[in-house]
C-alpha cells in the first residue's frame, strides 16, 4: 500500500453531503461504516486515487449499475468496499457492493427477474452449447454484488463482518486487522 500523499485530512465538498473520514497511513478507511455520496466517492477514490484511469472505469460501471438496481428498488442501500475503497499500491480489480433489498418493499416476478443479473452468480451452468462457469459477475466484472436482506441481522453481520477484513498483497487475510467501508442510500 502507498502513502496519502494525495489525500490526507478530511475533505467536505463545496455542495454538502457527508465527509469520508481521512485513511489511515495503509491507505484504508478507518473502521466502522461511513455514510458516502457518489460524488465524495468519485472524487477520492478516483480523482484523488492512484490509477485513476482504471477506477474511472469502474466507477463509470457503478454509476450505470447503481442506475439500474434504482430502477428497480425505490429505496435500499449500497455497501462498498474492496480494493476500490482504498488507495493501494496495485489498481483495484473491481468495486465490491451488499446491496440492501429493503423486504417491505412491494417487488413483482418481473423485479426479481430484473435483479438477479445484477447479482454475482457462482456455478452457473447453461443449456445447450454447454457454458459453465464458477463466478460470473455483473457489468463485465467491475461489479462483485450481492443481494441482502435488510433488518436481517444476521445477513447484516455477515456482510458487516466480511467488508471490514483487511486482506493483504497476496489476497490473503491479515489476522486482527480491521477497515471501514462506504454506505450510500437512496
Amino acid at each position: 500500500m502507498i502513502g496519502l500523499s494525495s489525500w490526507t485530512g478530511r475533505v467536505a465538498l463545496a455542495q454538502g453531503g457527508t465527509v469520508i473520514p481521512a485513511l489511515t497511513e495503509s491507505g484504508l478507511l478507518p473502521p466502522g461504516r461511513h455514510a458516502a455520496s457518489m460524488r465524495e466517492i468519485r472524487e477520492i477514490f478516483v480523482e484523488q486515487a492512484p490509477h485513476a484511469d482504471h477506477r474511472r472505469r469502474i466507477f463509470r460501471a457503478f454509476e450505470l449499475y447503481s442506475d439500474m438496481i434504482r430502477d428497480i428498488l425505490e429505496r435500499g442501500t449500497f455497501w462498498v468496499d474492496g480494493g476500490f475503497c482504498s488507495h493501494k499500491a496495485a489498481p483495484p480489480e473491481d468495486l465490491d457492493l451488499a446491496v440492501l433489498i429493503d423486504s417491505s418493499l412491494p417487488l413483482t416476478d418481473k423485479d426479481h427477474e430484473r435483479l438477479i443479473p445484477l447479482f454475482t452468480l457462482q456455478g452457473v451452468q447453461a443449456g445447450q452449447p454447454q457454458v459453465w462457469a464458477n463466478r460470473v459477475q455483473p457489468m463485465g466484472g467491475l461489479i462483485d454484488s450481492f443481494p441482502v436482506v435488510a433488518g436481517i441481522p444476521e445477513q447484516e453481520e455477515y456482510w458487516d463482518a466480511t467488508w471490514s477484513k483487511v486482506k493483504g498483497p497476496d489476497g490473503e487475510l491479515v489476522p486482527g486487522a480491521v477497515k471501514g467501508y462506504l454506505e450510500v442510500s437512496w
